[in-house]
């Protein structure tokens, strides 16, 4: 049997707009990052900066559909949106967010039409932290507490500009500099608010492993903070049970739920089963802070069970949920949470 090339499988040597030269492929491993339809490359552009390059392919879901011009719509709408995103993060310079350095497309010569790839180039990271966490022998605490400051920052910094995340998880979070610096990447799955992306019409956005379980009921919240923001903190829960246990607090809660109330199974509302999920959710706390360093069980189960709440309306930090005006799912408090006790792991390190 034949497989077959397509044009975004073929742009090593290539040269791009404002010359960026791509060298060469990376290959996909295990821990890779990225998602099944596209390719990575390294470029250099001619004054010796490198860059990650996301070649997308459009065209191997062209095979078998009777109208191209409908088939490739979602696929152009979805680049056109993550595009028009990255330039606004990149405009109000978010520090923890990658940074997206061009964008285009090219056409790879030599095979038949249609041979136009489109891309965009990001700055070039050491990994992600899912692969970070692969190495458990070389991995502190004072760098996990690091890393969990610079994720709920950039997810604060996406809010700042009115933006949810939506598909935070450790292989949308890379590490540069040696892995003393962690930035959030891929925002193809974001909300913007008051614009209706391509994938606005999906109850889940990203993974379902990572998903607030809200969402795996079909019982989104009707107010765009509780759905987008509500979800992103959730995420950045499920990032410090990932962190200790290499489980997401969706996994968790699974753990222990009875297989009557799955959401797979359910068939009742999510009011009537929240419950048992609370029930679940208590479970997987315990689980999780078994794990966690004694000298911040405290502090990191406290956080865990505010932010993972099953029910979007007790989640974030109470002071928020009180205040009259403000956003009740700031990230804020929980920035200067991570950066406390990574300043005392680190302190804890030189002594």
């Amino acid at each position: 049997m034949t497989t077959r090339t397509f044009p975004h499988e073929l742009l090593e040597g290539l040269t791009l707009a404002n010359d960026w030269h791509v060298l060469k492929r990376v290959e996909k491993h295990g821990t890779s990052t990225g998602g099944f339809f596209s390719c990575g490359y390294i470029a250099q552009h001619k004054d010796g900066k490198q860059g990650y390059v996301k070649a997308l392919d459009f065209f191997s879901r062209l095979s078998d559909h009777t109208n191209p011009a409908v088939a490739l719509k979602p696929y152009i709408d979805a680049f056109v949106f993550e595009c028009d995103l990255l330039h606004r993060c990149r405009d109000r310079k978010l520090s923890r967010v990658v940074t997206a350095l061009d964008d285009g497309a090219v056409t790879v010569p030599g095979i038949p039409p249609p041979s136009t790839v489109q891309y965009i180039i990001f700055e070039l990271a050491d990994g992600d932290i899912r692969s970070q966490l692969a190495k458990a022998d070389q991995v502190d605490i004072a760098w996990m507490f690091r890393s969990l400051h610079h994720i709920a920052l950039g997810v604060e910094q996406l809010h700042s500009i009115n933006v949810a995340h939506q598909d935070l998880k450790p292989s949308n979070v890379l590490v540069f500099d040696d892995a003393s610096s962690s930035k959030i990447a891929d925002v193809g799955r974001a909300a913007a608010r008051g614009v209706e992306p391509p994938h606005y019409d999906l109850v889940i956005p990203g993974e379902q492993r990572y998903a607030p379980p809200e969402l795996l009921y079909g019982s989104a919240p009707s107010s765009w903070e509780a759905r987008r923001m509500g979800c992103d903190a959730y995420l950045l829960g499920s990032m410090i049970s990932s962190f200790f246990t290499t489980l997401s607090m969706t996994q968790l809660i699974q753990m222990t739920l009875d297989e009557r109330f799955h959401w797979l199974n359910w068939h009742g509302t999510y009011e009537e089963v929240l419950p048992y999920l609370r029930a679940a959710f208590a479970d997987a706390l315990d689980y999780s802070a078994h794990e966690f360093p004694a000298e911040f069980r405290s502090e990191l189960r406290e956080a865990l069970s505010q932010l993972c709440d099953p029910d979007p309306s007790l989640r974030g930090h109470p002071r928020d949920r009180s205040m009259k005006f403000g956003n009740p799912f700031s990230l804020q408090r929980y920035v200067s949470l991570f950066n406390l006790l990574a300043s005392r792991a680190e302190i804890g390190l030189r002594t």
